[in-house]
C-alpha cells in the first residue's frame, strides 16, 4: 500500500490560514502602532483654554 504525499505547496487549507493569521498579526500591529502614536503626539490642552484654579474649595450642600 503506498500513499500520496501532499506537500505544503498542495495544502490551500492550511495556506489560506496562515494568510488569514498573518493578516490579523499585521492589522493588530498596525492599530497598536497608530494608538500608540496618537497618545505620543496628541497636543496638550493651551492653558488659556482650561479652567483656573479655584480660590476656595466649595462649600458643603447642607
Amino acid at each position: 500500500m503506498t500513499g500520496t504525499y501532499r506537500g505544503r505547496a498542495q495544502d490551500p487549507v492550511a495556506t489560506v490560514l496562515q494568510v488569514v493569521w498573518m493578516t490579523g498579526h499585521l492589522i493588530a500591529l498596525g492599530l497598536l502602532g497608530a494608538v500608540a502614536d496618537h497618545q505620543l503626539t496628541r497636543a496638550p490642552l493651551p492653558e488659556t483654554l482650561a479652567s483656573p484654579p479655584d480660590a476656595e474649595p466649595p462649600t458643603p450642600y447642607v
